[in-house]
């Protein structure tokens, strides 16, 4: 996951997300998600091996499109290179481990070769992906133990491990990565909501999680609030632009709890699914979205009601006095006739 010192500002959060969209077909709120360190679509799988040899391998999967972004083995008869492969280890610090045990053997094999080939060959005919996106090691080390197995035609003992990172992180640690030509689409086609909500989106740099605050006594209807009109949200995403809002407005409490902010109403959507799509804008270029299913009666920014209840009062008490006016010089008129 990249550091929190990658998050420093906002723009460079912009480079983040530009980056991301490579590795995510172009999806927006995808790449807003790899950016923030949510989205992790790669799975490392780190092991090592007994079968007469001694080995060890690693291996980057590409679990959201199922694909071998970065594969490498060591095959070696040297035993006591087994206990000091450490797969516990992060996978960076296996990686770097790995290249210099690779150096220290003079560099790899025809051997380490052709089972780098064997390896790859398998992934594609073995069930691995899912296992290992949900970081399944005992599936994951039984698949092996068998692919391994047959390569050496005798008895395994493999260990596995496996962690999880994100594509722009390879990208950023300057990991080789291998990318199809094409990756499959896997979005369905987008509806008309869908499309409002992405054009929406697409007009800011930041789009974080929320919901509405549910007033039921002094709360105002979703159904009539509109645009420009102040409301009270709750922050909801564990990410680093929502924990700087939240900090931007003192809105945190000491164990990282949120309270509630002030944003304003950009776009209300009426989906046709039923409920409402929300985007208040609670900073510049970051808009909060907000998917309320029902109806309900909201918080909104008491001084603005105030100011609206004011108003509405005060255009009654005109409405009166111009009634009263006009029975007046209604009762003058006639008093002169």
């Amino acid at each position: 996951m990249p550091n929190n010192t990658q998050y420093d500002s906002f723009s460079d959060q912009t480079q983040l997300i530009n980056k991301a969209l490579k590795y995510t077909n172009g999806n927006l709120e995808k790449a807003r998600q790899m950016a923030a360190g949510i989205l992790q679509d790669v799975a490392v799988i780190k092991g090592r091996f007994r079968a007469g040899k001694v080995g060890a391998f690693y291996i980057f999967l590409n679990v959201e499109y199922n694909y071998i972004i970065n594969i490498n083995s060591l095959v070696t008869s040297y035993s006591d290179i087994f206990n000091k492969i450490r797969i516990f280890d992060a996978w960076k610090q296996f990686y770097n481990l790995f290249g210099d045990i690779v150096s220290d053997l003079g560099g790899a094999t025809e051997d380490s070769y052709k089972f780098t080939n064997h390896l790859a060959d398998a992934i594609e005919g073995y069930d691995i992906y899912e296992p290992a996106k949900a970081q399944n090691i005992q599936v994951v080390s039984e698949l092996f133990e068998e692919i391994i197995g047959k390569y050496f035609s005798q008895n395994t003992e493999c260990q596995i491990e496996i962690d999880k990172t994100s594509s722009l992180t390879l990208e950023i640690e300057n990991i080789p990565m291998e990318l199809p030509g094409k990756q499959e689409e896997k979005e369905d086609e987008l509806g008309p909501d869908e499309i409002k909500m992405r054009e929406i989106e697409s007009q800011v740099e930041y789009v974080i999680p929320g919901s509405v605050v549910v007033s039921p006594v002094k709360g105002k209807y979703i159904n009539d609030i509109k645009a420009g009109e102040k409301i009270t949200v709750m922050l909801s995403g564990k990410d680093p632009v929502s924990d700087k809002i939240a900090r931007m407005f003192n809105a945190i409490t000491s164990d990282g709890q949120y309270l509630p902010v002030k944003a304003r109403i950009k776009e209300k959507i009426s989906l046709s699914t039923g409920g409402y799509a929300i985007y208040a804008l609670v900073a510049k270029n970051v808009l909060v979205k907000i998917i309320e299913e029902e109806n309900v009666k909201i918080e909104t920014d008491k001084q603005e009601q105030k100011k609206e209840e004011t108003n509405e009062n005060m255009l009654f008490v005109y409405i009166a006095l111009l009634l009263g006016l006009l029975i007046i010089s209604g009762f003058i008129v006639f008093a002169l006739l």
